[in-house]
């Protein structure tokens, strides 16, 4: 039997989250309860990689939503730095494999202060179990690719799906249903998309995405995906924060990626594309920009709400940097990794690495 590919999982995606859509209630009601139990004023969510990068895609949805501060921080800045946690907060401690040394870490630090340690996995039986109170499994299913995909959009869901729960907000429901199917067919396009700028895409030796708003979340897992596989810089920017000093040094070799919300500020994304297009043919940008005809700009069929964009554009990000990463066969590590991993290692023993890049 052939291994799975980050492609693989990223097509899976669309079905294991409409199946979520379908039984949200049940899959959140564990943590609903919980929010409820401690009548909820603030929610921490604590993640690291990916699963950071998915909580960013979630904020504003939440915000919106729960009508409350959602703070994120990573497990390294909680334990360490930032843990002035009050009592009605809810604290969600998240990691995707639930080998993460650092959701440990912040896990114990949560105990240790004398509240409840709560997980958020999609591994409820792997070693986080035995450092939390409370595991809670957000649906992904099985994800062994260690370049995660399909774990990163249905974390997404999970909370914005928990906020819908929470609130009892069910009419959102027909809206992010609509989301998932536009992330089928961002699928599809984003293949057809790399290909026809294969050059642009297969050459790139180093890569701005930007993003504002959810879009933000998309920019950070972009510029990690791309870093992880492909193995060139990547740097996630705040929309207008990229024109007031990064731009300083870019030349028509800069691959840009800009992340249109197709919202109020949709003008002023146009004329940061416009005027990086200026500089480099290496410009791209996901936007339903109905006044724009340009072949370097990725749109859709429909659009949903800004907050439930990343839904809908995640799979780009995900799909050029399997299909890159593939074709340049650049997921392998350097050798010295293994002696960098001997020093400090991100995951527990537990861990297996099903990838073999290293």
């Amino acid at each position: 039997m052939e291994k799975m590919t980050m492609m693989d999982y990223i097509k899976e995606t669309p079905a294991q989250a409409m199946k979520n859509i379908e039984d949200y209630a049940t899959l959140c009601a564990p943590l609903v309860n919980y929010a409820e139990e401690k009548k909820m004023r603030r929610l921490w969510l604590v993640a690291s990689g990916s699963s950071y990068n998915a909580c960013h895609c979630a904020r504003s949805f939440l915000m919106h939503t729960l009508q409350m501060e959602v703070k994120i921080t990573t497990p390294y800045t909680f334990t360490w730095y930032e843990h002035a946690i009050a009592d009605d907060d809810v604290v969600i401690v998240v990691s995707q494999s639930g080998y993460s040394t650092n959701a440990i870490a912040a896990l114990d630090k949560i105990r240790a202060l004398g509240y409840i340690g709560v997980a958020l996995t999609g591994n409820v039986e792997h070693d986080i179990k035995d450092h939390a109170d409370l595991v809670f499994d957000y649906g992904v299913g099985e994800e062994l690719v260690g370049y995660v995909t399909k774990g990163v959009t249905t974390l997404t869901l999970y909370l914005m799906l928990f906020a819908i729960a929470y609130t009892k907000r069910s009419e959102k429901l027909d809206e992010v249903k609509k989301a998932i199917k536009l992330n089928e067919e961002m699928i599809d396009k984003a293949q057809t998309f790399v290909k026809q700028h294969y050059k642009d895409f297969s050459s790139m030796h180093s890569i701005y995405v930007c993003g504002a708003g959810a879009g933000y979340g998309i920019a950070l897992e972009g510029a990690l995906k791309s870093g992880e596989t492909i193995h060139i810089p990547a740097l996630p920017l705040e929309m207008e924060e990229y024109i007031h000093g990064p731009n300083l040094q870019l030349t028509p070799s800069y691959t840009v990626l800009l992340i249109d919300g197709n919202d109020a500020a949709s003008n002023r994304v146009q004329q940061i594309y416009q005027a990086t297009r200026s500089v480099s043919e290496h410009t791209f940008m996901l936007s339903n920009a109905a006044n724009l005809d340009d072949d370097h700009i990725l749109t859709l069929s429909d659009m949903v709400e800004s907050d439930l964009t990343p839904l809908v554009y995640l799979p780009f990000v995900q799909v050029l940097a399997a299909m890159i990463s593939q074709d340049l066969n650049s997921v392998k590590q350097h050798p010295l990794l293994k002696k960098f991993k001997s020093y400090a290692d991100a995951k527990t023993a537990s861990f297996i690495n099903y990838d073999e890049d290293d």
